[in-house]
């Protein structure tokens, strides 16, 4: 059995198209994560960026908040 409980984190993620009045430019998406424990917000242009900004939050958890 484990020892300790799961780490989690809850967010809120927020995704909207940003569309041009030049209907032959690509639409674009941006999203932005809302951290309900803390307040904090954070915006990212593009999925790459908010995938690797969760990707380096998992890899860089204080251990203090591992318990």
């Amino acid at each position: 059995m484990f020892d300790e409980p799961p780490y989690y984190r809850t967010y809120l993620l927020t995704v909207w198209e940003e569309r041009s009045r030049d209907p032959s430019l690509p639409r674009l998406w941006h999203f932005r994560l809302d951290d309900p424990r803390t307040g904090q917000r954070r915006g990212f242009a593009d999925l790459h960026a908010l995938m690797a900004a969760l990707e380096q939050e998992m890899a860089d958890r204080p251990a203090a908040e591992m318990s």
